[in-house]
């Protein structure tokens, strides 16, 4: 009922309503995950563009309620090694001034929600590394030639941009 309403005007190409299509390709829980991580993500976007800052607490928030939700569908102990290598793969990027903490912090919870999402660990984790490397890399491009400038750029928006595509890869039949 709540998610027909919210997404009950916005029809896919083939004619469904976005919601019941997601609703009966996943099941209602797994879209509401999905939806909790992005409006967290969302939030998280705003506040780096915003401030190019975010705080530790909604972060915190964020790590927490992941745990939550991946000890309620059992699922914990298998996402946890994909936590360890986003922190690893994270802290590396941070090292090289690739990203910021915040964005390392963001990355080792992520996989809480979107691993949730996908039918096979293994394949949602590559096709998340590939969307997220090719989006990065051509935003850093493009930002860098735009901007002109050593100034930092926010790349939360993109983090969000790889989690909607990496959902939308499972639903694109």
């Amino acid at each position: 009922m709540i998610i027909e309403r919210l997404f009950g005007l916005i029809k896919c190409s083939c004619g469904y309503h976005v919601a019941d299509y997601c609703c009966n390709f996943f099941g209602v829980e797994t879209f509401l995950i999905f939806m909790l991580g992005l409006g967290f993500l969302l939030s998280f976007s705003y506040q780096d563009l915003k401030k190019s800052e975010i705080e530790n607490t909604p972060i915190l928030l964020f790590f927490i309620l992941g745990l939550i939700i991946s000890i309620w569908t059992n699922k914990v102990f298998m996402l946890i090694p994909f936590c360890l290598f986003w922190i690893a793969l994270g802290g590396l990027l941070w090292k090289y001034d690739s990203i910021g903490g915040a964005d390392v912090k963001i990355l080792a919870g992520l996989p809480l929600f979107y691993l949730i999402t996908t039918p096979n660990f293994i394949s949602g984790q590559f096709i998340f590394i590939m969307i997220f490397g090719i989006t990065g890399s051509l935003y850093g491009i493009l930002a860098k030639l735009i901007i002109k400038t050593k100034k930092e750029i926010p790349f939360l928006p993109i983090i969000t941009l790889s989690y909607i595509l990496s959902f939308l890869f499972w639903t694109i039949k």
